[in-house]
């Protein structure tokens, strides 16, 4: 075969086979090229999971390094010093006073749960005995009949959430172990940060030609700015929900409002769909406690999704997503069947990475064509 006078060498056609033959299996069989995906990354993800732990830290910290060495223009050791301190004093603070009492409350809700479907078994035949009057119209058999089934439903719907915050808390020892890991390892990330981002790049030239490398750093220079502008943002608009949501709650003396309040807030980092999730349990649980509080805990969180979306969220986060509602659902869907609670989490800023690309791609293709949609 020619191309362009020159004969290809018969090795060349080994990489197009090769993706022929895994474009093949994509089609045939999506769903175990994305298992066997998932698989991969996993193992991947296991075998590097403290240097991820670190980077992770890393990448956090490093705004409030670069601020406090811009604004005090301090040395790099002194500047580690300070946010390393705040970090950990911080995190102190947290396990002494708001751990104990989240926990608590877990232990409390899983063994008050049976008392309250006992409580409202008991309404419920309590009602029975009201509606026997209209017995005729097989009000009281039909009641009775689904009773069983009615309270069968709503005992796993319940233990869904307790069982899931007891195995989440009885794994957290191994998150500790890697949190703590990484936390070192993030020091020395940060210490020589330079110094890596410059290896880095000369790996770059070295392994690409010259145009294709700047490229690429300064497609990633925008990724980052766009990923950690959006996620800093989400994380303090939260911080701000989950606090609104604990004082309200407080003031209307809402049981367990502290751990009502850190789903909210954590649930909060997904866009639409989380405001919803966080609130299903505060409803169902307050609702077998004090059925009218439950109503205005339900109004408090919607007020409080309300004051997000329309003011804080659009004030902190600002304009730098821009990204349709359907793409995030999308983003959620797509990142949660996935990759889980953390595709959720971090799917709406890497579509929005993506979608920056491909406007910027687009752009290009349409000016060099001539066309213009403005």
């Amino acid at each position: 075969m020619l191309f362009k006078g020159k004969k290809i060498p018969h090795s060349d056609y080994i990489p197009i086979i090769i993706i022929g033959l895994l474009l093949y299996k994509l089609i045939n069989n999506p769903s175990i090229v994305l298992s066997e995906m998932k698989g991969i990354l996993k193992y991947i993800t296991s075998l590097f999971a403290y240097i991820i732990w670190g980077f992770a830290i890393a990448y956090f910290l490093n705004p409030l390094m670069v601020l406090l060495e811009k604004k005090l223009k301090i040395r790099r050791i002194f500047s580690i010093s300070i946010i390393y301190v705040v970090f950990i004093a911080t995190l102190g603070i947290l396990i002494t006073f708001i751990t104990p009492a989240i926990t608590s409350s877990v232990k409390q809700l899983a063994n008050d749960i049976p008392d309250y479907i006992e409580t409202t078994e008991a309404k419920i035949n309590e009602t029975i005995e009201k509606l026997k009057s209209y017995d005729k119209y097989g009000v009281e058999t039909y009641i009775k009949n689904n009773l069983e089934r009615f309270s069968s439903k709503i005992n796993n719907f319940v233990n869904v959430p307790v069982n899931f915050l007891l195995t989440s808390t009885i794994s957290l020892t191994s998150y500790i172990l890697k949190f703590l890991i990484g936390l070192i390892i993030s020091i020395y990330i940060l210490a020589d940060k330079e110094k890596i981002i410059k290896g880095a790049k000369k790996l770059t030239y070295a392994l690409l030609n010259k145009k294709t490398a700047f490229n690429l750093i300064s497609d990633l220079k925008k990724s980052n700015y766009i990923f950690s502008k959006y996620m800093f943002g989400k994380a303090l608009d939260s911080l701000i929900i989950g606090i609104l949501c604990l004082i309200l709650l407080s003031v209307f003396r809402v049981k367990f409002a502290l751990l009502f309040s850190l789903i909210v807030g954590v649930t909060n980092m997904i866009p639409y769909v989380g405001p919803f999730v966080g609130a299903i349990p505060a409803v169902v649980v307050t609702l077998f406690i004090n059925p009218i509080q439950a109503i205005w805990v339900a109004i408090i969180i919607f007020l409080l999704q309300q004051f997000d979306g329309w003011y804080l969220g659009p004030k902190i986060i600002g304009d730098q997503v821009g990204v349709s509602p359907l793409l995030i659902i999308t983003a959620i869907i797509v990142g949660g069947g996935m990759f889980g609670a953390s595709g959720m989490f971090l799917g709406v800023p890497v579509f929005t990475v993506i979608k920056a690309f491909v406007d910027e791609y687009v752009e290009k293709k349409l000016k060099a064509k001539g066309f213009s949609f403005d």
